[in-house]
């Protein structure tokens, strides 16, 4: 059996960049999803995804009109990934009306899903906490459906996180402030977030749209925080945006789908983050990019966004085009490094896939440990120039063979 190897919070900066930030990052595999499960339901529209803590299984969330999750567990080895997927879940307990799931975080026992509203008020836009649900049988009893190839790895139950029945139940509803709801002229357009969630310290969640309010400036992205306390949860706004920069020939359909922490941060400010970006443009083009984000103030005072620290062009490492929705952490290679897991989402149209890949940073004569500090004077250190923490590069790669 080969292990996948797991990563401890204070090594994730200094495994999970490439270093120097220029040598960017290589693909290691891609895979596509079959789009039925084994009992013939129809599956996709993955937008978010949590490597389980056993390390030996994904659990998938969908954005389909009644969301459900989808567990994948993790068979062959590491390099030749084989999945086995179960049946897909769909909520417990929803709220009434339809629900449109696009962020996924793990706060303690529980889970935190992030929908999308709509115009009328008919699908607010909402925090929903989640359980894990005890009832029913084990979720090893799903049926399986295989992608991929290779052997090696035994699999396992979300142990953990999602045990028993492998369904989850919504525990509690909580619209976003009302300046976010969708409505004309104002909050977020439809089908434009949130997007986005960073668990942070302090039982405390970071929450992006997908694009600027309709209220905002064009450039900039909102951010908010979800207070969780022992009575209820309480909303809090951030006066640090995000820099809100479309791709030439994207902008009509340019967004944020995620983000990581790399750091756990504090109640002042979050620590470094990655951020996903997708862009479309009819009839079949895409963009993905992924950027380093310098630490965000968590303050109500207004400031301007700052750009990122550097950011790439995944599709030039050969990631196929697709709409790359999702993002997590993966396991460990065997020589240390970290990797990212991503997901797209096919939007159950024929023209797309559901498709998982796995990419990891390229190091260039850095040692694994040592930690790629942004701070004075520790750009120059690495072989960056003082530019490059002020202007961020398109880094260029060539595709693993």
């Amino acid at each position: 059996m080969v292990p996948l190897l797991a990563l401890t919070a204070s090594s994730l900066l200094s495994s999970l960049l490439p270093c120097p930030l220029a040598a960017g990052w290589e693909l290691i595999w891609e895979k596509q999803l079959p789009t039925k499960s084994a009992t013939g339901q129809v599956i996709g529209g993955f937008s978010a995804i949590q490597l389980n803590p056993n390390l030996r299984s994904l659990l998938l969330l969908s954005d389909a009109p009644a969301s459900f999750v989808l567990e994948a567990k993790w068979r062959g080895s590491l390099l030749e990934p084989q999945w086995q997927l179960g049946e897909p879940q769909p909520l417990l307990n929803p709220p009434e009306g339809p629900l449109d799931g696009e962020a996924l975080v793990r706060v303690g026992q529980n889970y935190w899903m992030a929908s999308e509203g709509r115009l009328g008020g008919l699908q607010p836009a909402a925090l929903l906490e989640l359980q894990a649900d005890p009832d029913g049988g084990s979720s090893d009893a799903a049926g399986s459906n295989g992608a991929g190839s290779g052997a090696g790895v035994s699999g396992g139950g979300m142990s953990g996180g999602m045990s028993g029945s492998g369904k989850l139940k919504v525990v509690g509803f909580h619209p976003l402030p009302e300046d976010w709801q969708p409505q004309l002229g104002r909050g977020l357009a439809p089908n434009q977030g949130p997007e986005a969630l960073v668990a942070l310290p302090g039982q405390r969640l970071l929450i992006a749209a997908e694009r600027p309010l309709q209220q905002d400036p064009n450039g900039q992205l909102r951010l908010l925080i979800a207070q969780v306390g022992p009575k209820g949860l309480r909303y809090e706004p951030v006066g640090s945006p995000l820099a809100y920069s479309p791709e030439p020939g994207a902008a009509a359909h340019w967004g944020l789908t995620d983000l990581l922490a790399l750091e756990p941060g504090n109640r002042e400010q979050t620590g470094q983050l990655l951020a996903l970006w997708r862009g479309y443009a009819q009839p079949q083009r895409w963009w993905s990019r992924l950027e380093l984000l310098a630490p965000l103030a968590l303050g109500t005072k207004s400031q301007e966004p700052k750009p990122p620290l550097a950011q790439w062009d995944l599709l030039a490492i050969g990631l196929g085009p697709d709409n790359w929705e999702a993002m997590a952490v993966g396991p460990s290679l065997a020589d240390g490094r970290s990797t990212l897991l991503l997901a797209s989402d096919d939007n159950f149209n024929p023209l797309q896939a559901n498709r998982l890949a796995l990419i990891a940073p390229k190091r260039i004569g850095c040692p694994l440990g040592k930690r790629l500090g942004l701070g004075p004077g520790q750009g120059k250190e690495q072989g960056l120039g003082q530019g490059s923490v002020a202007e961020p590069t398109v880094m260029k790669m060539t595709r693993v063979k």
